[in-house]
């Protein structure tokens, strides 16, 4: 099991960036991308390090995605690609997918409203109980990830508005990425952003 990991408080949803770099994966090798990233900045990066960084993070989700999920990300209108950007996250961030299966999932099921920060800070504590490596994390580091979170799931269209008690939305999920996520053994990710249990 992927262990807890803090690298979220540097990274984004990166929606755009993660649609075009499936694009390119069409006719390029990561590697021919890498430098197109490095050396032409196509992600329009301030520095080096950063390119190189957020380039690292959205192959790493790329390459947990089943080929299917990724042409369907290509295709896809706008809010679809953002969910299927959200289900990359997910499968390479454990306190992502684990903060959507073990609250939103919840909350969806049973027809709540909103997710507080009480719910949030309720989780993460949790987790700190749970685990040594997360227990390990800072207070600074773990409010960052709460925010982070809140980011993804606002721009992935998972919950809307700005205060602490965000209002839980449903967005659209097309059958064809259920059926995806179904054929390659991801259903937990399905059931995690629509409530089913």
């Amino acid at each position: 099991m992927m262990e807890y990991s803090a690298s979220s408080v540097k990274f984004l949803l990166w929606h755009v960036e993660t649609k075009e770099t499936a694009k390119l994966l069409q006719k390029n090798s990561f590697e021919e991308i890498r430098k197109m990233v490095l050396e032409d900045n196509i992600f329009q990066q301030k520095s080096r390090e950063r390119a190189q960084s957020e380039y690292s993070c959205i192959k790493k989700r790329l390459q947990s995605l089943p080929d299917e999920l990724i042409k369907k990300l290509i295709k896809a209108d706008v809010q679809t690609s953002k969910i299927i950007t959200f289900i990359a996250c997910m499968t390479t961030d454990r306190l992502l997918f684990e903060l959507m299966f073990e609250v939103y999932r919840n909350k969806v099921h049973f027809g709540e409203e909103y997710i507080s920060d009480a719910d949030l800070n309720i989780f993460m504590n949790n987790k700190r109980d749970q685990s040594e490596k997360f227990a390990g994390f800072t207070d600074a580091t773990v409010k960052k990830l709460k925010q982070n979170y809140s980011k993804y799931m606002l721009e992935a269209g998972f919950i809307t508005g700005k205060s602490s008690d965000k209002k839980i939305a449903h967005p659209y999920i097309d059958p064809e990425v259920r059926d995806i996520l179904f054929r390659n053994q991801m259903e937990k990710y399905y059931y995690a952003l629509t409530g089913e249990m």
